[in-house]
């Protein structure tokens, strides 16, 4: 039963997760939690924690050349498969893939449990991010700029580096982390910017030198992260625009996109309703939802909102005050133009017209 924790998370972690082995194991293409558990659990040296009872579990035994506890380190990683095809080498291949379970957004709990294990095998264990001892190397001088994004990623390419590096002939430590910060880079500044491409070159080296080791047994488990559930609008037909859009001051928007294609992610393509273009200010430019009308069941609404988010009630609010303060106007002239002549008298044509037949 010891490994049932760990198939548990893998049941649950399995829509289009793939692992890969270095060196590579000889394992089936496809395995089931179970023995996916097991196989990994074995690359990293804590198969002691699983139970290999089963036909699958003796013939992973018997196919899978490893050497005992303690004979090397151990690394294992995890990163969002968009991610991870930008950083993994040529030369590393899938060993396995699970593919029947639901989406997952993290495989944290699974990088945990492994560092649990870990602390009853290993000697020394590498769990905490850490900031660059010698500060930022040069060729990261681009990130020299601090925000969430870029920090996170330099403490987790410092805390594999220091692992990599400190004792290099040590057969007795371990490591696991959960790569977070190429993904938010690529969330803030979009996969062809400059900042990506740097920070996916320099993941990559750092993999590549982890390969290189022959005394560290690397694991890297990648997963498919789940789409956003959006409410759907209902279909609507964009009216053909009037005039060409005029590029917009910066200043004149609460929100400005560095790329177009950040924009269109940021906001859903501006929902649906408009189209991300290009605003200007002082030679910079950056990216803005430009809403446009739609017709829905012959009428006509204006959207309006960083993300063409929110329907435009300004005309009607108008039309509605304009119409109140008019009749309001109007009947506070017809009141005062009243008690103006309540106090005059009527002319005599009107007065002897008014007044009855004088009785005797």
């Amino acid at each position: 039963m010891r490994g049932v924790y760990t198939c548990f998370l893998l049941v649950g972690l399995s829509q289009a997760v793939q692992v890969y082995l270095n060196p590579a194991a000889v394992t089936p293409a496809s395995l089931s939690p179970s023995s996916a558990s097991f196989a990994l659990s074995r690359h990293l040296g804590l198969e002691f924690f699983e139970s290999a009872t089963d036909g699958v579990h003796g013939q992973l035994l018997h196919e899978q050349s490893f050497v005992g506890q303690g004979a090397k380190s151990a690394l294992l990683l995890s990163i969002n498969e968009e991610d991870a095809r930008d950083i993994v080498p040529s030369s590393m291949k899938v060993s396995f893939t699970l593919s029947d379970t639901p989406y997952v957004s993290s495989l944290s709990s699974l990088v945990s449990t492994y560092l649990h294990r870990a602390q009853h095998a290993y000697t020394t264990i590498y769990s905490e991010l850490s900031e660059p001892s010698l500060g930022i190397p040069s060729f990261l001088d681009i990130f020299s700029v601090s925000s969430s994004e870029t920090e996170t990623f330099i403490a987790e390419i410092s805390a594999l580096s220091e692992f990599l590096d400190v004792d290099e002939s040590s057969t007795d430590k371990f490591a696991a982390f959960e790569l977070k910060g190429l993904g938010k880079i690529a969330t803030a500044y979009g996969r062809s910017s400059e900042q990506y491409q740097v920070a996916a070159r320099t993941t990559r080296a750092v993999l590549e030198s982890a390969l290189a080791k022959s005394n560290i047994n690397v694991a890297l488990v990648t997963f498919t992260t789940p789409p956003l559930n959006r409410k759907r609008a209902p279909p609507q037909t964009p009216l053909p625009p009037q005039s060409p859009v005029p590029q917009l001051p910066i200043s004149g928007v609460s929100t400005c996109f560095t790329t177009a294609e950040v924009c269109s992610n940021s906001t859903s393509a501006c929902s649906g309703r408009g189209e991300c273009m290009q605003a200007t200010k002082a030679g910079k430019t950056c990216f803005i939802c430009s809403c446009s009308q739609t017709s829905s069941k012959g009428k006509t609404q204006t959207w309006v909102g960083d993300a063409c988010e929110r329907k435009d009630i300004s005309g009607p609010f108008v039309l509605i005050a304009g119409t109140t303060i008019g009749l309001l106007l109007l009947i506070g002239g017809s009141i005062a133009l009243l008690a103006s002549i309540g106090d005059d008298k009527l002319p005599s044509t009107l007065t002897s017209s008014a007044s009855g037949p004088k009785r005797e």
